[in-house]
């Protein structure tokens, strides 16, 4: 079955059927910008607050948007409604293979994943989660469980729980170190500042590129990495994975990451440029940036590899090298199929537009929240997974990861 649109969002306008008031929770900015006191400014500010934190569900919410207050949150109200289903936003109805996401983007893969992956040490989690917080719960559960160290690099850091999560390990006794984005940590609803007060933090000190890492190492045994920022946004309404392992290899290089970056990012010495990577027996740990391309060479082999099929969930793609390769593979005879960010698709450079061009088959989210995966399948065996996105930008400036797990043939999830 191929992926198709599960929520129907042809309709324009954001209006409620059932009121006819705009519903806040849908609208656009420039349908923001009809309601009273709100021009271009607000409604961008509504729009990026409602990304960044999920639905608003009252007044007193929407006045917690920088500019808006108690006084203009009233007036706002009276023309708007604060309509949402409370139930995560179903991208794509079903992709066969690995990384499934058939009808509830976290059924199909919560719980214990030892037979998803060939090794038994790894299990999956999706997101946006589901109404009783299976996927929050579990990632809980497992910042619970540290008893001696807490290494977290995480790009943005807003949600509540998660935060407090940390602090709570804190205070049993377990050490707990931070990396973090410094312009993301400068945004209004970073509970980074919160964290400082408490924990030590340390971040990049570049506007430009980014820390833009989402990985945990719990007691050096247990390494949570994927797409998930630790924003309600991500949480509650983006399209994300978040992959548990306990392999030792993984935790390992994962471990040397993060000190390599603690050392840099306070000391502003050791090396600048993350390491070559390489095999340890069929998965490999690529960090960045990596000038010299390496790590990206080997993402290629991955692709170059396949003989049945690739499927790819990737927020942005930029990166000709890799798309070029996907577009060789289709022109052989291969299913190459491509699921990127609605908004994405159409920054400078993206190749979204390019790939359909050529045949392929793309398709788009159309929600205001982020299709945000970073993932590759390659012949329903091998997955690519991580922070990175297919950008000249993740390859040669920002500090990124990426995980290959190579020949996993018990990847296969059922799809219904």
């Amino acid at each position: 079955m191929g992926c198709q649109p599960s929520k129907d969002e042809d309709s324009s306008d954001a209006s409620s059927s059932s009121t006819g008031l705009l519903n806040i929770n849908e609208a656009s900015v420039d349908e923001l910008m009809s309601l009273p006191g709100i021009g271009r400014r607000r409604a961008e500010k509504i729009v990026a607050h409602r990304e960044r934190q999920g639905p608003f569900h009252s007044a007193e919410e929407l006045a917690e948007v920088q500019g808006i207050g108690q006084g203009l949150a009233g007036k706002v109200a009276e023309h708007v409604t604060f309509e949402d289903d409370d139930k995560p936003y179903q991208f794509f109805a079903c992709l066969p293979g690995p990384f499934a996401c058939c009808q509830s983007t976290v059924r199909c893969v919560q719980g214990s994943f030892g037979s998803c992956f060939g090794s038994g040490t790894e299990e999956a989690l999706f997101f946006p989660d589901d109404e009783v917080k299976t996927g929050l719960s579990r990632l809980l559960e497992l910042l619970r469980s540290a008893r001696r160290q807490l290494d977290v690099a995480v790009f943005s850091i807003s949600h509540k729980d998660l935060a407090a999560a940390l602090l709570d390990a804190h205070r049993r006794g377990v050490t707990v170190r931070v990396l973090t984005d410094d312009m993301q940590a400068k945004q209004d609803n970073s509970l980074v500042p919160t964290l400082r007060r408490t924990l030590p933090v340390r971040m990049d000190d570049n506007e430009k590129m980014h820390m833009h890492h989402k990985f945990v190492v719990i007691d050096g045994a247990t390494l949570l990495s994927g797409s998930l920022n630790w924003t309600h946004a991500a949480v509650e309404r983006g399209n994300e994975n978040l992959v548990v392992s306990q392999h030792p290899a993984l935790c390992a290089e994962f471990t040397q990451e993060f000190r390599r970056l603690w050392q840099l990012f306070s000391e502003k010495s050791g090396p600048s440029t993350a390491p070559v990577g390489r095999f340890s027996g069929e998965v490999a740990v690529l960090f960045f940036p990596e000038p010299s391309m390496t790590n990206v060479q080997m993402i290629l082999e991955e692709l170059e590899s396949a003989r049945r099929s690739i499927e790819i969930a990737v927020f942005t793609l930029t990166l000709d090298l890799l798309v070029n390769a996907l577009i060789k593979k289709h022109e052989a005879g291969l299913r190459v199929r491509i699921i990127t960010d609605n908004r994405q698709a159409e920054v400078p450079g993206a190749d979204a537009a390019r790939l359909s061009k050529s045949g392929l088959e793309v398709r788009v989210d159309r929600s205001w929240y982020a299709m945000h995966h970073k993932f590759a399948v390659v012949d329903q065996k091998t997955i690519v997974n991580g922070s990175f996105n297919w950008t000249a930008q993740a390859t040669k400036g920002n500090q990124e990861d990426a995980i290959i797990f190579r020949n996993y043939s018990t990847l296969d999830l059922p799809s219904g």
